[in-house]
């Protein structure tokens, strides 16, 4: 056997592991990209969150204020219970100057006052008053109906704002009831509710969008109503 290499061999063994060589080296750069590119796919992008949406401010909405701008001068017109509900009218501060005797003048408040019947009192009536009858008003006649109380706004004689008060009252009366009726014919319970309603039309004039812009309209053309009051 021969051991010995020759100058051939040698040569060719010295191309073979050059080959090699740049074999390793060629596979070492394509790892070498492979890692990079698998580096560069993995980079993570932080993303920032999107930015929170600002609180909802609650914000309190006041009620809406009474109006009680004074009015203009005011015609009254009414007979109910006497003068008395012009009386408590005038005594409060926005209707100081509201008269009977302002009959020029384009706005009014009118009061009156109507009796409806009801079913039931209808028929109890015609039975109270055959009864009375029969015994000469001895016996004294019965009666029941809803009192219904009207106050009116208008202007020119247009009426603008109207309010409506009922109740019921059951009333007894006799021909031979002694002294001077002083409830106007309306029982004391009957009066004490009629003046009630006096009230109850100031607080509903005190939301009356209506009358506010006439209140308004008179002011723009003649000046804001004064405090004070005038004649009765």
């Amino acid at each position: 056997m021969q051991f010995l290499a020759t100058g051939s061999d040698l040569r060719q063994g010295g191309a073979r592991a050059r080959v090699i060589g740049a074999a390793i080296l060629c596979v070492a750069v394509a790892l070498d990209v492979a890692a990079a590119t698998e580096t560069a796919t993995m980079t993570t992008v932080d993303v920032p969150a999107p930015a929170a949406a600002p609180p909802t401010v609650m914000m309190a909405v006041p009620a809406q204020a009474s109006s009680m701008a004074p009015l203009p001068p005011t015609l009254y017109v009414g007979a109910v219970a006497g003068e008395e509900l012009l009386a408590l009218l005038r005594a409060h501060p926005r209707f100081g100057q509201v008269s009977k005797d302002l009959v020029g003048s384009p706005i009014s408040i009118q009061v009156s006052q109507s009796f409806e019947s009801t079913a039931g009192g209808t028929a109890g009536a015609f039975a109270s008053a055959l009864l009375a009858g029969s015994t000469l008003g001895i016996i004294p006649m019965v009666t029941n109906n809803d009192l219904v109380i009207t106050w009116e706004v208008a202007v020119n004689g247009t009426v603008l704002s109207r309010y409506r008060y009922r109740n019921n009252f059951t009333r007894v009366d006799s021909i031979y009831a002694g002294g001077a009726d002083t409830t106007y014919g309306l029982g004391k319970e009957g009066l004490a509710w009629v003046r009630s309603t006096t009230q109850s039309f100031i607080d509903d004039l005190a939301k009356d969008a209506k009358l506010d812009a006439l209140i308004a309209e008179h002011a723009f053309y003649f000046g804001p109503a004064p405090g004070g009051t005038v004649a009765r």
